[in-house]
């Protein structure tokens, strides 16, 4: 099926919640603080990435992603359930039913 949202009346495929919660400059572009979506089972970090890219346009999808590898920016925080995506395989991590996302630009100050 692939990273899209998943199809409710398929027999096939499980369907999972995640919360996305978009702090900073992500809830600017996002338009929204949170937004739960509902996604076929096996869904990693990077597919929803790309989910929410399609679903809120091109200032996002450049925001999340870097324009020439086409990779999640590196100086992103991207959390699973309160642990660094980093931490966890990478974007490529599976997602598990009601898991909450996190998405916040790097912390700054002096």
């Amino acid at each position: 099926m692939g990273p899209s949202l998943a199809n409710l009346g398929s027999g096939n495929f499980f369907v999972l919640k995640v919360t996305v919660k978009f702090l900073a400059t992500a809830r600017e572009i996002a338009g929204v603080r949170e937004e739960t979506l509902q996604l076929e089972g096996g869904t990693t970090v990077l597919e929803i990435l790309k989910v929410l890219a399609t679903k809120h346009g091109n200032k996002l999808k450049e925001y999340l992603f870097d324009r020439e590898s086409g990779r999640p920016r590196p100086h992103l925080n991207f959390l699973l359930n309160g642990q660094s995506v980093s931490m966890m395989g990478g974007f490529s991590a599976e997602v598990t039913e009601d898991a909450t996302m996190i998405i916040f630009p790097p912390a700054s100050g002096g």
